[in-house]
């Protein structure tokens, strides 16, 4: 690599942050929204790769050897281009230099109210998705052989802040597990939650209040799936 210039190239998908992910997409949306874009659009989009990821400013990316700038952007896409896959569990170290393991909701079809509640407003949106990570990861707090159980969720803030430092390939396949479920896990949820609804009166008198009635609420629960489709079209994401 260049000697006047130090290139932190990330190895796996594990040395890349849902932060860094996350300020890639903003700054590249209104390039992934065109059908064809120009030779330059396609170079300020490299740049901004190298920027992200590799944490040097446009500057120094400017004055990389062309073979360097080259090699280092065909990794980094060679990274993203695998089958993304749901990652159960992940390591994560503490302020104080702890390891922590979150752990994926162990059992989707016992979601909570609001745990579907929280997931259905963040999950169609990466500037979000550090909060829609904090309701389907949460600490693992007992383990035996392959069965965990994870903490009691608390809503989404707890763990938001922690989560955009969590690996992008969590989020990634996380969010191609739900669009490979698509309409089937959108139907199963729908259901379940359409049962509690009908036994939780006290959730029904707040949807009430709140100005929302049954049939609107139901209808936010049949949007999910389509929320989940736009996910596709994401940068890098191969469903």
């Amino acid at each position: 690599m260049s000697n006047s210039i130090t290139i932190n190239i990330p190895t796996s998908l594990e040395d890349i942050t849902l932060r860094q992910y996350q300020k890639y997409i903003k700054d590249v949306k209104h390039l992934t929204e065109k059908e064809e874009p120009t030779q330059e659009e396609v170079e300020f989009a490299n740049l901004k790769l190298l920027e992200c990821f590799c944490g040097i400013n446009l500057k120094q990316a400017f004055q990389l050897p062309m073979t360097e700038f080259n090699s280092v952007i065909t990794h980094i896409n060679e990274l993203f281009n695998i089958k993304h896959t749901l990652h159960n569990k992940f390591d994560m170290v503490d302020a104080d230099g702890n390891k922590v393991t979150f752990g994926f909701i162990p059992k989707l079809e016992d979601i909570s109210m609001g745990e579907f509640v929280d997931l259905e407003k963040y999950i169609s949106d990466w500037q979000q998705m550090h909060k829609a990570m904090a309701v389907l990861y949460r600490p693992v707090i007992h383990e035996k052989n392959n069965f965990y159980l994870i903490e009691d969720y608390e809503g989404s803030d707890k763990y938001s802040d922690v989560m955009l430092d969590s690996p992008i390939q969590a989020a990634l396949g996380s969010m191609v597990f739900f669009y490979s479920l698509g309409t089937e896990l959108s139907k199963h949820l729908m259901d379940s939650l359409a049962k509690h609804l009908k036994e939780d009166s006290e959730f029904k008198q707040h949807l009430e209040q709140s100005g929302v009635g049954i049939n609107q609420f139901t209808h936010s629960l049949e949007e999910m799936s389509e929320n989940l489709k736009k996910l596709q079209n994401s940068p890098f994401l191969n469903v």
